[in-house]
């Protein structure tokens, strides 16, 4: 059979579209097949629509402050459906110039779901065939379906539903305290939503520092967001115009009603009906196995994203497709992704990067920890933003910073520079020793590390030491 491509990849999302675009740099012939629209989950259904309804009710919280702040303007009024249009155009035309900027790139890109009938063979559902000298799995992930009573009455939705809607619920039921359910939260409630989260487990956003999302989940009430951990949902049910939610917490039944609930629970690899057994590849709970080098374990096959089963994240999914399209052409590279940020658009935002308190205990690691609070940062006072903090921690041993985290005002744009300094493993004094701009929410950065050499300038430290120490961390000259 003739070869008609290097690359032939499935799936148009962040993994996929990232791989063809590293792919053409490289000077590697490319035909990509998605089945819905290329930008994948993140740019249509998540991240991207998300957060321009999250900036709009920025504008809202910042005309409110301004009323306290001597300035008077005209009363806001929230126009939902306007703001569901401009988050419309915003993704509409990110897809279009995203698909312009492949094909000008001379990306080939087919409409159509794909599958793998051999190595080297991408069939189309209409029954054309292409052949490339390696494939690219990119299918991305999907929300699972909770199997519970009641979970197909209408008014129960998903994130894909939620935000085609064009009126706002009075009452919301958000089932999951993750970081989908936290962040429609942050939409909704300053919406006019009474929203209600019910999370199983006995806390909420359970990927995040326990302590960061204790002080977090101490916010919300404030918000007009409810939270009940250690709630199962035992069944949904209708009751008149209503939906009713039965949950079972602290082996006691409970009710809620609701206008509308979210399923915001549960993400599952998109391996189905690609023919992955009968190509031999390994996979483990439906992920794709895969190596350094994101090769799966069938030769000219390779896997990026979420199908992986790693980070369900869409910048891994842009640094996996970069390694495979550079491993394709022949360079040989290793994926280092050890760390990785993580971000929580809610508000205030949460981030971090590399090990928790938790896991580092778990680890047998002796470790500090350091603490400082945005109420002491100037440029956060002025911007009337200084709920939040600062959090380090630094390896006793090595005296390198191996964990990160922020609570506050823009901490998914400040976690970049702590994220380069756990993964060089940079010490507390390299920080401190950066000087950082003033006035500037960067500051706290700054003066969390000078807390773990010898105290923070503007505040109290708060310096907590785990384990036996077997150095002395570095001081300040």
């Amino acid at each position: 059979m003739t070869v008609q491509y290097d690359m032939g990849i499935l799936g148009g999302g962040p993994g996929g579209y990232m791989t063809a675009l590293r792919a053409r740099q490289l000077g590697l012939t490319v035909i990509l097949a998605e089945q819905e629209r290329i930008g994948g989950v993140c740019l249509n259904r998540g991240c991207i629509p998300t957060k321009s309804l999250l900036a709009d009710l920025d504008g809202l919280r910042w005309a409110k402050r301004a009323v306290q702040d001597g300035i008077i303007p005209a009363l806001p009024e929230i126009h939902f459906d306007r703001m569901v249009d401009r988050k419309d155009t915003i993704v509409n035309g990110m897809v279009s110039n995203l698909e312009k900027l492949l094909r000008a790139g001379g990306v080939e890109i087919i409409q159509g779901r794909a599958s793998v009938p051999e190595p080297g063979v991408m069939t189309m559902d209409d029954g054309r065939q292409f052949t490339a000298r390696s494939l690219v799995l990119a299918t991305g992930s999907r929300q699972t379906k909770l199997p519970i009573s009641g979970i197909d009455l209408p008014g129960i939705v998903g994130t894909r539903e939620i935000l085609s809607m064009r009126q706002v619920p009075q009452r919301l039921v958000i089932v999951g305290g993750g970081i989908i359910g936290q962040e429609f939260a942050a939409i909704f409630a300053p919406l006019g939503s009474k929203v209600t989260i019910l999370e199983a487990l006995d806390r909420i956003l359970s990927e995040v520092d326990a302590e960061m999302a204790k002080r977090f989940a101490s916010l919300l009430p404030g918000q007009r967001i409810t939270v009940e951990t250690g709630a199962r949902i035992d069944a949904f049910q209708q009751s008149g115009s209503s939906l009713r939610v039965i949950y079972e917490k602290k082996s006691k039944e409970k009710t809620i009603d609701a206008d509308l609930v979210l399923i915001a629970a549960g993400r599952a690899p998109n391996t189905a009906g690609l023919g992955l057994d009968a190509l031999g590849i390994r996979t483990e709970k439906g992920s794709v196995l895969v190596d350094r080098t994101l090769r799966t374990s069938t030769e000219g096959i390779y896997a990026v994203g979420d199908v992986t089963g790693r980070k369900m994240l869409a910048h891994v999914a842009y640094y996996h497709g970069e390694i495979a399209a550079e491993n394709i052409a022949g360079m040989d590279t290793v994926a280092e992704d050890r760390v990785v940020p993580s971000c929580v658009f809610t508000h205030p935002q949460i981030a971090w990067a590399g090990l928790t308190e938790e896991q580092a205990i778990a680890s047998d690691l002796s470790f500090r920890t350091s603490m400082f609070s945005f109420s002491s940062n100037g440029k956060a006072q002025a911007m009337g933003d200084s709920r939040g903090w600062v959090k380090l921690l630094e390896d006793s041993t090595s005296g390198s910073l191996i964990g990160a985290h922020i609570l506050g005002p823009e901490a998914s744009e400040l976690i970049a520079e702590l994220t380069l300094a756990v993964r060089m493993r940079l010490s507390a004094k390299d920080l401190a020793d950066t000087i950082h701009a003033h006035p500037t929410l960067s500051e706290a950065l700054r003066e969390t590390a000078l807390g773990l050499l010898g105290g923070s300038l503007h505040a109290a430290s708060r310096v907590k030491t785990f384990g036996i120490p077997q150095q002395v961390s570095e001081k300040r000259n």
